[in-house]
């Protein structure tokens, strides 16, 4: 058989593939997973989908796949992947291993657009489509007993502060009363376009760390940004900051206008939070230009630098009930929160005076500067 001429296969690899539901990246999860440890278990799946249930592949974007979570005697491990597309995989360092699923997933259950199907049907969950992005958070585990309902394989589905539950097998629907409601804002005006935003370094400071320090954490990113949520940056250094936990210390990663360093800086003094009220943060995440989109317009128009900082609260910690990964905005005596996960503005916050760090030893050295 002749082969196709080499332009026709690059402009097929360049093509984007088919949208795909989480049952489709099963078989390229579990192969990712088989690479890290034996024996893994498949425990959790997580997306975020329109309101088809679906998200459409791409070959290299994590934000365009399932998160597919497995158990082993090794621990927790993460997989990106969608359809036949594996993306990557991490190691998954848990703080609290009473809040992680060990339980296998059933062998089959109903797809999100039966689910969805389902919960419109019974009116529990009623999303407008949303032109701009992929916003419906949904969730499948094992959960135990609560509320009158037996311990079993559940869909969890969010939107903001909408919350609704269904069986693996979409028969029975529960609404949710979920998080506390977010506050409304004037929207920061037109969407901008960041060049230089926290989710364009983000999986390349993951695998940078990773691979000279095995099983490091990210637990929070932060920067100067401009009023499209760019880092104002001259050098690397001064551009957005990766912050990592490891076992023995901690390490960061700078990124700059496509410059990349293993040195970072605390932009107001403080440490960034205690690492024990913080979760690691995993991919993806709503990013730094979107964020500014949320928060109201007077607070984007006065300000020509804000303070920006992404965690991921343990709830015990969280800044507002029911939302852990957040974007924290800081402007003179201003404070605005955003949720990095579903997207909604969380409302005004009080400023707390930082923790200073004096003589702080860094971990440096890992990347020189490109």
């Amino acid at each position: 058989m002749k082969k196709p001429p080499i332009f026709f296969s690059l402009l097929l690899l360049s093509l984007p593939a088919a949208a795909a539901g989480p049952a489709e990246g099963i078989a390229a999860a579990r192969e990712g997973a088989e690479l890290r440890t034996e024996g893994p278990e498949l425990v959790e799946i997580e997306g975020f989908t329109g309101v088809d249930g679906d998200i459409p592949c791409s070959r290299s974007s994590y934000s365009n796949s399932w998160h597919y979570k497995f158990h082993s005697a090794d621990g927790w491990f993460l997989v990106n992947a969608c359809g036949q597309n594996f993306i990557n995989s991490s190691k998954h360092i848990t703080y609290g291993k009473a809040a992680e699923p060990e339980k296998p997933l059933p062998a089959s259950f109903a797809d999100p657009a039966e689910v969805l199907k389902k919960m419109a049907e019974d009116g529990v969950f009623l999303p407008e489509p949303n032109p701009y992005d992929r916003d419906v958070l949904m969730n499948i585990r094992r959960l135990p007993a609560a509320e009158g309902r037996p311990e079993g394989c559940y869909w969890t589905v969010s939107r903001g502060k909408v919350k609704a539950l269904a069986d693996c097998a979409a028969e029975r629907t529960w609404k949710l009363s979920g998080a506390r409601p977010a506050a409304k804002a004037v929207a920061g005006g037109p969407a901008v376009k960041g060049r230089d935003t926290a989710g364009r370094y983000a999986q390349q400071a993951i695998d940078t760390i990773r691979a000279k320090r095995p099983g490091a954490q990210l637990m929070y990113i932060e920067t100067l940004a401009d009023r499209t949520g760019s880092a104002k940056c001259v050098i690397p250094e001064d551009g957005w900051s990766y912050v990592f936990f490891y076992k023995g210390g901690k390490s960061g990663f700078g990124a700059c206008m496509g410059k990349t360093s293993a040195e970072y800086v605390s932009f107001d003094g403080s440490a960034g939070g205690e690492f024990d009220r913080l979760d690691p943060i995993t991919l993806p995440f709503k990013d730094s230009d979107f964020a500014l989109t949320r928060v109201p317009a007077g607070f984007v128009k006065n300000c020509s630098t804000i303070s920006m900082r992404l965690q991921n609260f343990k709830p015990a910690f969280a800044p507002s009930a029911g939302h852990s990964l957040v974007w924290t905005l800081d402007c003179g005596s201003q404070r605005h929160l955003v949720d990095a996960q579903t997207g909604g503005y969380i409302g005004p916050a009080k400023k707390t005076p930082p923790r200073v760090i004096k003589n702080e030893k860094r971990d440096l050295g890992l990347m020189k500067p490109e």
